[in-house]
């Protein structure tokens, strides 16, 4: 268990430079015993608890991601749905099942485009501290939770998978990441890295 453990933290990075929150080293020890806790369980399950944990979500800027704002300019971040595509999940190019890349005349395909980013990343909008008050730091061991005010309305699609507006964002979020986990690319992209790791 432990071996899987330090496997899944060199996949799932997160790094307690990087948190710009307070009670960062709860944060982090709460992250390590969210990856022990997984070690044998579903990559789906695993998927989840990661996304909607403090500290990815301070890591890779979905903590506090919120819908687009035609005023300011202001659109959603891009960063986690760029990471969980690249590294989480799918890989930058399509794969075959045995892990070997796919090829059209003679070059890779790339596994998502930028339209897929900016959608999946409308899709990771209204995540925010489940805290109680200002002294609550238990807040860094529990989930995010989702405030809808925040939440980027109106379908999106995703890998080809659309993702209806009526869904509201703990529900589109769960149909993204069955996507992403159900995506042909995911077993071989991430099983090939924890060979490497073993």
């Amino acid at each position: 268990r432990q071996r899987m453990t330090l496997a899944l933290s060199e996949i799932f990075v997160v790094s307690m430079q990087g948190l710009l929150i307070e009670w960062r080293g709860l944060c982090i020890a709460h992250y390590a015993d969210l990856l022990e806790r997984n070690a044998f369980g579903t990559y789906r399950q695993l998927l989840q608890e990661v996304t909607l944990s403090v500290g990815m979500g301070s890591y890779l800027n979905m903590l506090g991601n919120r819908k687009e704002d035609t005023r300011t300019g202001r659109v959603p971040d891009e960063n986690y749905a760029r990471e969980i595509m690249q590294l989480f999940s799918i890989g930058l190019v399509q794969l075959r099942s045995d892990g070997t890349p796919r090829l059209s005349n003679g070059q890779t395909i790339d596994s998502y485009s930028a339209q897929d980013i900016s959608q999946l990343a409308r899709v990771f909008t209204g995540w925010e501290r489940d805290r109680l008050d200002e002294e609550d730091y238990e807040h860094v061991c529990r989930p995010m939770k989702h405030n809808e005010a925040n939440f980027q309305s109106g379908d999106k699609t995703v890998l080809g998978t659309l993702i209806p507006g009526s869904l509201n964002g703990p529900k589109a979020l769960s149909l993204a990441l069955d996507t992403l986990a159900n995506h042909p690319n995911t077993g071989p992209f991430i099983g090939r890295q924890l060979i490497q790791r073993f």
